[in-house]
């Protein structure tokens, strides 16, 4: 029987968040402090004039890659404790941060690879081929003990034939992701702005909706690495949750 499908590896990820829903909230903590920090401290646009909007603009700018970075080392955060979840175990924080550290750098030649490859043009539809190569990057390195070349290689393996799936994970997570940004900031875009106070106000309400929901999803988006990992292990290689578990003894 096939492990890995979308609304399967969906549902498994929403187990393990609730049910780890406190150390995976700290953890975000951690990771996203810098981002967290620079929207605490955003000065409010009632005080800031027109010719002061462009600091305030490139301060929003540094909190939104901030936010982007911290995704980045989230992911393979994760990955040791969502596997003991699956096995029905738990795992402490501090072992699934020393386990984790493994596939940061692994991680951060993805996102480096694809926000770079993003900025050409058609670079969009070539960025989501490599996402879907790359998907479970970060997890095979964690598990699987790889350096960065060799964890792009295996997860190159772990996806094949299961791309276009990965690719619908990815479609339909981000479009539920844009539903909820709209969802919050709809009457904004739809509402008239009047005066400057307004389009301020508005402006300012944009900013921590964008950012507080792209935390989330990318807390979510990083559990979903780490189930849809198992998975492909047991299509692929018909490894358990309890053999994999195994490796961080």
């Amino acid at each position: 029987m096939e492990q890995f499908k979308v609304f399967r590896a969906i549902g498994l990820s929403f187990k393990a968040w609730f049910a780890n829903f406190i150390p995976f909230t700290i953890l975000a903590g951690l990771v996203y402090a810098p981002t967290i920090y620079l929207m605490a401290t955003m000065p409010s646009l009632d005080s800031v004039s027109v010719s002061g909007m462009e600091a305030w603009v490139s301060k929003f700018q540094h909190a939104t890659w901030a936010l982007l970075a911290g995704s980045t080392l989230l992911a393979p955060l994760l990955m040791h404790r969502v596997i003991h979840y699956m096995n029905g175990n738990k795992s402490s924080f501090g072992e699934s941060v020393k386990h984790g550290v493994r596939g940061i750098i692994p991680a951060v030649i993805v996102a480096g690879v694809v926000t770079v490859v993003q900025m050409v043009p058609f670079g969009g539809i070539v960025g989501a081929v490599l996402t879907c190569y790359w998907f479970v990057t970060a997890p095979a390195a964690v598990v699987e003990r790889l350096n960065p070349v060799a964890a792009l290689s295996r997860s190159n393996q772990l996806t094949q034939g299961r791309r276009w799936g990965i690719f619908g994970l990815c479609i339909l997570l981000g479009l539920t992701n844009v539903i909820v940004m709209l969802v919050y900031l709809g009457p904004m875009l739809t509402g008239h702005v009047d005066s400057v106070e307004k389009a301020k106000t508005a402006l300012e309400h944009f900013m921590y909706v964008f950012l507080s929901v792209a935390m989330v999803y990318q807390l979510f988006l990083g559990i979903v690495q780490a189930v849809s990992y198992s998975l492909l292990r047991a299509d692929k290689d018909g490894v358990s949750n309890e053999e994999l578990a195994k490796v961080f003894e």
